[in-house]
């Protein structure tokens, strides 16, 4: 029997039209091929690379010789989105609308259940949970939120989801939601299934810091 599609990870514009121009469309392909190669092809850059990187990891499989990488050093140059001091339960219930609060509580109830972490605001609007430290191959580096959620006037914004293993399977039985640089939006918890959003909730909280 042959193995089944392992499809390869969300990526820019760009890059996904390099890979489908080298005929690349199944992550198993680029198993062993040098870093070097896949950063030469045209529209994938060093932020594109890591991608890759991480979702071979993910899978078993890994690029071979591997370009040297910024070594993290503690720094947090994202000084414009840090945790801030007060109550997300009492932010929630001081939205202006019924939907919003209903949707707010009912995630911080449905986050702390699966991360088993208490929430922190992030911000004036974003409920967080734990803390990333990431290191970019351009060399900047900072913290962030492990995953978190904003419960907005036009949509309920998802933070660090995107990134679980087999997001876009999940996705695809999640109902009606948009994607966007890192984020889902979803309008309402009542349009969407949310044992699927609590499996992506759950997948992406299980990747490693």
């Amino acid at each position: 029997m042959s193995e089944s599609p392992l499809p390869l990870p969300r990526l820019s514009a760009p890059a996904s039209r390099a890979l489908a121009a080298a005929g690349i469309t199944d992550l198993r392909q680029l198993d062993g091929t040098p870093e070097r190669d896949v950063l030469a092809l045209h529209g994938v850059g060093p932020s594109q690379l890591g991608v890759l990187r991480d979702a071979l990891s993910a899978a078993g499989l890994s690029l071979a010789d591997p370009l040297s990488r910024p070594r993290a050093t503690g720094r947090n140059d994202n000084t414009a989105f840090l945790e801030t001091p007060g109550s997300p339960r009492q932010w929630i219930e001081g939205l202006p609308t019924a939907r919003r609060v209903e949707d707010g509580l009912r995630l911080l109830e449905l986050f702390g259940e699966v991360t088993g972490e208490p929430p922190s605001m992030w911000g004036p609007s974003i409920v967080g949970y734990g803390t990333h430290h990431y290191v970019y191959d351009s060399g900047r580096e900072g913290d962030t939120l492990r995953v978190g959620f904003s419960p907005r006037a036009s949509a309920i914004s998802l933070y660090g989801l995107l990134r679980a293993p087999g997001a876009d399977a999940l996705l695809a039985t999640l109902g009606p939601h948009k994607t966007g640089t890192g984020c889902l939006y979803v309008t309402t918890l009542a349009r969407i299934r949310e044992p699927v959003l609590r499996e992506l909730v759950a997948a992406a909280w299980a990747q490693p810091d």
